[in-house]
């Protein structure tokens, strides 16, 4: 097992025309944010996470990005596909791969291999 840190989100460009209501979960559970229901997003924002996840190097990484919806279901934005490497340590970023052609979000996260 290795320690995965999620360290920040960045915003680059959001699907909503105000602000996207972001939240992350990880098989199936909310991760993040701990406090609230979401957190708004704009463009060009970057935002902390700081979220811990213990994670078997043997298999990818896999966070959802989802958008919360008060009246709706909540949307599925995308997911943060990451490959882990238990001997690669330090920081990367990763691209949200986006659920539907007709999304217009760009995300990034950093997250790091904190220690096995």
């Amino acid at each position: 097992m290795v320690k995965i840190h999620l360290i920040a989100m960045h915003c680059m460009l959001n699907e909503e025309s105000d602000k996207d209501e972001v939240f992350l979960k990880h098989k199936g559970k909310r991760i993040w944010p701990q406090n609230g229901k979401y957190h708004a997003m704009a463009s060009n924002e970057r935002t902390p996470v700081d979220v811990k996840i213990d994670h078997d190097p043997e298999n990818d990484l896999a966070l959802e990005l989802w958008d919360w919806d008060l009246l709706t279901p909540n949307d599925l934005i995308g997911t943060f596909q990451m490959h882990v490497n238990a001997d690669d340590y330090g920081k990367f970023t990763t691209a949200l791969r986006i659920a539907h052609s007709k999304s217009t979000a760009s995300y990034l996260l950093e997250w790091e291999i904190a220690e096995a």
